[in-house]
């Protein structure tokens, strides 16, 4: 299960909260372990009800399009519901029945039965589900939290006699500490982009492009089964400034190639940063990558439970400019998983400080933007252990000579 049930808890109690409701696309797959494209296609097309009181139960609500995967992929929430789109006055069916051609495979006639339900209910929009699923668990009073509190507007009057909470940063404090499921899945995320970093590295030659470099980057994605995120950087001068990319930029010998490469697995990131360099590396890059490894040292030797990301941000800081780079600026901590920067108070750009704790995954990233000269770059993924941390990565923490 990728919910981390007693988290969860903890944080409901410490809040106040009778109940989280979801709507948005990452915290429904997380709370429910429902996942289809269709929660990624629109807003607000299902929703996740998480009652603190366990006797209650949790309740997923989705549209009826979706039976099909339901059937394929059942929730562990108990308590599943379905919807019609309400559309022209009236509602949107998608399924139809032939009465003269009974069905015979079990997947079609469990679907039947899940479309045949709700026409003994026939919700129309997923507030109208969501309205009568809370009143009928009486999740109507009390502290509601809501990961998107314009929710609370479309259930009309369901919670005017309770006090809703935005709890946007609750869920990604809940979801910052990883269940194995979700350790699972982000070992096979980093092991299937450190494969691809590998491919985009191999096509690294004289007046080979950028664009050679990053799209062979994604075909490795692609035909691994995941999903391109972004791919940032690139060569040469051009390696400076995230996005800022000439794609026909021919790469001569001595070029450092730097990689901010992200990809998708199941919905769960992976993320990794690295420098190659084609050729002889300048006697600056020596300098400015010996400074990074006494950075590397300081920042990924310090994530260990009980640590402050704000401590070790200063410390890495400092041990990368007193070894050779005066001017670096860039370095912070985050959580990966479902989204690629999962950190409180993200609202607004503000990267919180926050207490490492076992069994979050996190990054270190350490990027150079040296406008006129270039980038160099470094980040991976840690799973934090009782006593420290364990890479999720086999690519070598050196800079990638080619």
């Amino acid at each position: 299960m990728l919910l981390n049930r007693d988290r969860a808890d903890e944080i409901m109690d410490r809040e106040g909260l009778s109940a989280l409701v979801v709507v948005s696309s990452n915290n429904v797959y997380y709370l429910s372990d429902y996942e289809s494209d269709f929660l990624y296609d629109v807003p607000w097309v299902a929703c996740a009800i998480l009652p603190r009181d366990r006797s209650i139960e949790p309740c997923l609500i989705v549209t009826e399009i979706e039976a099909a995967v339901l059937v394929e992929r059942p929730s562990w929430m108990p308590d599943v519901r379905m919807y019609y789109f309400g559309i022209y006055g009236g509602v949107l069916k998608v399924h139809t029945f032939n009465p003269d051609q009974p069905l015979t495979d079990p997947s079609d006639i469990e679907i039947a039965k899940w479309v045949h339900r709700l026409e003994a209910r026939p919700y129309s929009g997923v507030m109208e589900a969501a309205a009568a699923a809370m009143r009928e668990k009486g999740l109507t009073t009390g502290h509601i939290g809501l990961d998107d509190t314009r929710f609370a507007a479309a259930l009309g009057t369901t919670l005017d006699g309770a006090k809703v909470v935005d709890a946007s940063n609750l869920l990604i404090e809940i979801r910052m500490v990883k269940t194995p499921d979700e350790i699972v899945l982000l070992r096979e995320s980093a092991r299937k982009n450190a494969i691809a970093i590998q491919s985009a590295v191999s096509a690294i030659r004289h007046g080979a492009t950028w664009e050679d470099v990053y799209r062979a980057y994604e075909v490795s994605v692609a035909s691994q089964g995941a999903r391109v995120f972004a791919t940032f950087n690139g060569a040469g001068p051009r390696s400076a400034g995230a996005g800022r990319v000439n794609k026909r930029y021919p790469i001569q010998e001595g070029d450092q190639i730097c990689f901010d490469a992200m990809l998708k697995w199941q919905r769960y990131m992976g993320d990794a940063q690295r420098t190659a360099v084609l050729g002889e590396p300048s006697a600056k890059l020596k300098r400015y990558w010996a400074a990074y490894e006494a950075g590397i040292e300081v920042a990924y030797g310090g994530l260990c439970p009980g640590a402050s990301t704000a401590v070790l941000r200063d410390q890495t800081i400092a041990a990368v400019r007193r070894s050779g780079i005066p001017t670096f600026e860039l370095a912070f901590t985050h959580g990966i998983g479902l989204d690629h920067i999962e950190v409180p108070f993200i609202a607004g750009g503000q990267l919180g400080d926050f207490k490492i704790v076992e069994n979050m995954v996190l990054n270190f990233d350490m990027e150079l933007h040296e406008i006129g000269w270039g980038g160099m770059f470094f980040e991976e993924s840690m799973l934090i252990t009782r006593n420290g941390a364990e890479r999720l990565y086999d690519l070598p923490r050196e800079l990638l000579l080619v």
